[in-house]
């Protein structure tokens, strides 16, 4: 489409900030590059977040961008990586390099209006991603808490909707599940743009929640203070999220991937990986996560050895039960 199809994504008048273009032939260009076909896949978005506003909406959305290798048989022409000539099973190519993260990392900012075409972006901004300065040791948590106040929006535990036996969801509650899922990197890693992240992260939850041995508004505040994070730092990467219902709420998973994006000429790298297990309830300030467990990525054994493990062989991996150096 030479960039036509990227351009019209935006508003007739649509701006991209950082390289600046701003209308269709403009924005058309930015999209032209040397890396284009039919099956590139190189930028990948998630973590998207819309608020409303008086005129449209705004967002903010995770970018990490992939350069995935070109097999040699692929590059002359052959069938490439999964050819018949390849590997005889999917567990013999596990853990073998396909390719690399690039350097770009960051997050859109967006300012989205409704059109006669639909809805389109009317402005998009990258920020690349930034950490902060080490975070501050903690205070540390009274053995007693205050009282909840009623009043504030973290007072979530005493007022959650009671269980019933409704085992299904609207598109509504679907919707508002995906919210603070798609919101847990920008609350974490940054605090909504703020650079303090722990009352935002532990607003996620239920006053009584646990995660990563931390249980409760206090713990989940202190739990995400020692996590790097800055105003325009991204690390957590979420997508993938299922949702089933259940008695009283509803559970879903999600994959993760925590990325350091390169900073001062370094290269990015995978930190850590793996996909949540969480359990929901409904608030009177919306769902919110009761439960989440972290299991770490496991390939499992091969078919001819599948058969001779014993069931106590495959354990998923989970967080440590300790705050000190826990990683979320």
């Amino acid at each position: 489409s030479n960039g036509y199809d990227y351009a019209d994504l935006f508003s007739a008048d649509g701006e991209f900030i950082r390289p600046y273009a701003k209308g269709r032939e403009q924005l058309a260009a930015l999209a032209r590059g040397p890396k284009l076909g039919p099956n590139n896949t190189v930028q990948y978005i998630m973590n998207h977040v819309i608020e409303p506003t008086p005129d449209g909406a705004i967002g903010k959305a995770y970018l990490v961008e992939l350069n995935w290798d070109i097999a040699p048989a692929q590059a002359a022409g052959g069938t490439g990586r999964g050819g018949g000539t390849g590997p005889a099973n999917g567990w013999d190519i596990v853990g073998r390099k396909a390719g690399e993260l690039t350097r770009t990392g960051g997050h859109f900012e967006d300012v989205y209006i409704k059109t006669q075409a639909g809805w389109r972006f009317k402005k998009r901004d990258f920020i690349p991603s930034t950490s902060g300065a080490d975070p501050a040791p903690p205070p540390r948590i009274p053995a007693a808490s205050a009282p909840i106040d009623t009043s504030a929006p973290r007072a979530l535990a005493a007022n959650f909707i009671a269980p019933t036996q409704q085992l299904s969801l609207t598109a509504g509650d679907s919707l508002g599940i995906g919210q603070p899922v798609a919101s847990y990197g920008h609350a974490l890693d940054s605090g909504y743009g703020q650079g303090e992240n722990g009352e935002a992260y532990a607003g996620l939850y239920t006053d009584d929640a646990s995660f990563a041995g931390a249980t409760g508004h206090d713990q989940l505040v202190r739990l995400g203070q020692i996590q790097p994070r800055g105003p325009d730092f991204v690390r957590h990467y979420l997508t993938n999220h299922v949702i089933e219902p259940m008695p009283g709420g509803a559970k879903g998973k999600e994959y993760l991937a925590v990325i350091d994006n390169g900073e001062n000429g370094k290269a990015s790298a995978l930190f850590l990986g793996g996909h949540y297990e969480d359990t929901y309830v409904k608030t009177p300030y919306g769902w919110r996560i009761k439960t989440r467990r972290l299991c770490r990525p496991q390939p499992g054994p091969p078919p001819q050895a599948q058969a001779a493990a014993t069931p106590s062989a495959a354990s998923a991996g989970q967080v440590g039960s300790t705050l000190a150096g826990t990683k979320v």
